[in-house]
């Protein structure tokens, strides 16, 4: 019997096991039904105090992403960025680009993020393994989460991965779990 390259295995698993998988889109999920919540009355308020809080702008961006304003949602993760402009604050704001659906800049905003901290970030792996599934780079997305799993073994064992992801967004719990499923039958180790 012939061997397969590591590449042909790959390219098959994806298109056999992803088959069923609704295609990735730019678009971003259905807004909440909810347009404000009080926990954005309190952000703006911490804005009003400090304008120059990084933080309370990238949670109010975070927020208004998840509530579908996008475009005030961007204003603010921009203005997070400007004002502290360091890796942390990068993945942070690559979080809330993802669930706006913007996965190219939520992989830019990672990218950077793990370049600035030289990958030491307990964090820089496994966030780039959203950005990569929302572009659909399934490869990408794999490799880092080999990683992820060489630098916390929780996201090796799915009831450990469960544990990890479970006050992310359905999204991100999405990205995570259908990474998990074909890393686990292409990279795990037996």
């Amino acid at each position: 019997m012939k061997s397969l390259t590591f590449s042909a295995l790959l390219t098959a698993l994806l298109l056999v096991g992803c088959a069923h998988r609704e295609p990735v889109t730019k678009a971003a999920p259905a807004p909440s039904a909810t347009f404000t919540t009080p926990k954005l009355d309190i952000l703006d308020s911490q804005i009003k105090a400090n304008p120059s809080n990084s933080q309370a702008y990238s949670n109010r961006g975070y927020t208004l992403a998840l509530l579908g304003r996008k475009e005030a949602a961007r204003a603010d993760l921009r203005k997070a960025v400007e004002l502290t402009p360091n890796a942390a604050m990068r993945n942070r704001v690559g979080w809330a680009y993802f669930n706006l659906g913007d996965y190219e800049e939520a992989v830019r905003q990672f990218e950077q993020a793990a370049e600035m901290s030289q990958n030491r970030s307990r964090y820089d792996y496994y966030s780039k393994v959203l950005g990569y599934w929302g572009t659909g780079n399934h490869a990408k997305a794999m490799e880092n989460y080999q990683l992820a799993v060489e630098r916390e073994p929780k996201f090796g064992q799915f009831a450990t991965l469960e544990e990890r992801i479970a006050e992310w967004t359905p999204l991100e719990q999405r990205a995570m779990r259908e990474t998990y499923v074909l890393w686990s039958k292409t990279w795990k180790p037996q």
